[in-house]
């Protein structure tokens, strides 16, 4: 009988030692195409093997033991006296295959008889290798995808922590400018205008977007004399809000005191246009659009009216009361018989305090 070469049919089974890490793809892959060739030479083995095996049954069956030589000098005749027809285990004899072709058998079906049990289909091992594969590259894929979602949770969450930092920082300069701000607001109540214009100052740095603060430093500015720099404080703020009122009504103080009348008279008619009550933008615009003339009488006007009202404030200092003055004689006066020209009564000027009626 003949036996198969000897094949060493290697378990091809993935070595728990060569699987990748989660995430190594290309080393699986790898492994899966080498264990594929393996499977191949295996099965291109075992059909080298069937296609000797069946050589020989034809060669026995047709009585000749070596059909490599193409001859039958050396090979007893099947029909031989005492030959013992030499054939692998499970093939027909003649017998039998005179038999099944009186039946109608096809040879065929003898040939299938000696196929060994075994995988045939080299795709279906392929489809059994690829499923375990695809599982496998499921669940690495699965595991991906849980670590980004877990990576990305992770990201929002710093990014979250950060913006809640940059706004507890924020609230925390606008409440020591605000602070600072109501400080120098008492301060210039104070008449302290140095005191007041460091704390705007410390106010801007504090949160350079609030307009208000450098409007303030441009009044405590006007105060001491500073027009230019009350003029660029008066920018600022206005850049930041270009509607308060206060700062245009300063900056147009500031620009008269230099000079720029133009400049003045255009920030108060904006001002009066946004306030059309404000009294202050009113009597500035009626005071820039005099004439020269005009404005002399109108500053002699005011001249007059703060004496006034520095007289009124003297008499209020001193308790209320006002000075009459009157004239009365130094004796009693004589009848009108002895009375002359020469001989009457020198009179004395009085100076009373009575309360006002």
């Amino acid at each position: 009988t003949f036996s198969p070469p000897e094949t060493k049919q290697k378990e091809h089974r993935m070595d728990p030692n060569m699987l990748p890490n989660p995430g190594k793809m290309l080393g699986i892959q790898a492994q899966v195409r080498h264990n594929a060739a393996e499977i191949s030479e295996y099965f291109s083995d075992l059909g080298k093997w069937e296609d000797e095996v069946k050589a020989k049954d034809k060669a026995i069956l047709k009585g000749d033991l070596n059909p490599a030589r193409g001859t039958k000098k050396d090979t007893p005749s099947v029909r031989q006296k005492g030959f013992v027809e030499m054939v692998p285990s499970g093939a027909p004899g003649p017998k039998d295959k005179e038999r099944r072709k009186k039946k109608g058998d096809d040879e065929d079906e003898d040939e299938a008889r000696i196929r060994p049990k075994n995988y045939q289909d080299y795709n279906q091992w392929d489809k059994f290798v690829h499923r375990d594969l695809d599982k496998m590259l499921d669940e690495f894929d699965e595991n991906d995808r849980q670590e980004q979602e877990e990576g990305h949770r992770n990201k929002l969450a710093e990014e979250r922590r950060k913006i809640e930092e940059k706004e507890r920082l924020a609230r925390a300069h606008l409440e020591e400018a605000e602070r600072l701000k109501n400080l120098g607001n008492d301060l210039l109540r104070g008449g302290d205008l140095e005191g007041a214009r460091s704390m705007y100052g410390r106010a801007i740095e504090e949160d350079g977007k609030n307009h208000v603060p450098y409007a303030n430093r441009a009044q405590v500015l006007l105060t001491l004399g500073l027009h230019a720099e009350a003029a660029r404080d008066c920018d600022s703020a206005l850049a930041i809000e270009p509607r308060y009122v206060k700062a245009l009504l300063r900056r147009a103080a500031a620009r008269e005191a230099l000079g720029e009348r133009e400049g003045a008279l255009a920030d108060l008619k904006k001002a009066a246009m946004l306030e059309p009550s404000n009294k202050q933008a009113k009597d500035q615009i009626r005071a820039l659009s005099m004439t020269a003339e005009e404005r002399e009488e109108e500053e002699s006007r005011k001249a007059a009216q703060a004496e006034k009202e520095a007289k009124e404030r003297r008499r209020r200092e001193r308790g209320g009361k006002k000075l009459v003055v009157r004239d009365a004689d130094e004796s009693p006066a004589p009848s009108a018989a002895d009375a002359d020209a020469t001989t009457r009564p020198a009179r004395v000027r009085i100076v009373e305090q009575q309360e006002p009626g």
